[in-house]
């Protein structure tokens, strides 16, 4: 994962603040990230560039070859305050509903310790907050206490963003994907 990270750096630098990432969280099999591009060109250059580079260095270890992923990237555009909102709440919660972790703070992959001012395996390079976020306070500790409340909010009410059927389909085909190439034991086949 950290590999896949600083290839995500890498992709952001070569796109010259063009791109901005305002959430992430890099699951096993997937990854869900709000990205604020200047334009599509520019958002599928970037997703081009980290994943490609990914691919081709675990390909070249692995003595493999094929793509990262097993199907293009679903896009979804945000459309207002709100929803940009409930969306950041349900990246971050991902890991709580795969059972990974029982909160989101558990789970180290994630822009949930940035948002909540607390030391991230995530680079806080790779992290731009949104203006959503900025305003929830005039200091960080504020904005991180007002985010915390916020996602267990959403937790508790069940929120989802709009058009959550598409990542919903999107994450089935990356689990029957897993799934068909585990062991019962839980261990990769290879």
């Amino acid at each position: 994962m950290r590999r896949l990270l600083f290839y995500l750096g890498r992709a952001l630098e070569d796109c010259e603040g063009k791109c901005l990432v305002h959430a992430l969280v890099v699951m096993m099999n997937h990854l869900h990230m709000i990205l604020f591009p200047e334009d599509a060109p520019t958002m599928s250059n970037f997703v081009k560039r980290f994943s490609q580079r990914y691919a081709q260095t675990r390909n070249q270890e692995r003595g493999a070859t094929g793509k990262l992923f097993e199907q293009r990237y679903v896009s979804i555009p945000i459309l207002d305050e709100r929803q940009l909102a409930v969306t950041t709440a349900y990246i971050e919660l991902n890991p709580v509903r795969a059972g990974i972790a029982r909160t989101p703070d558990e789970y180290p992959w994630s822009t949930y310790a940035l948002h909540a001012d607390q030391p991230s395996v995530i680079a806080p390079s790779l992290w731009t907050p949104s203006a959503w976020y900025e305003s929830l306070g005039p200091d960080p500790a504020t904005r991180a206490a007002e985010y915390i409340a916020w996602v267990r909010d959403c937790e508790a009410r069940g929120e989802q963003p709009a058009e959550v059927d598409l990542v919903h389909r999107a994450e089935a085909v990356s689990l029957r994907s897993r799934q068909r190439f585990e062991r019962p034991n839980g261990r990769s086949a290879l």
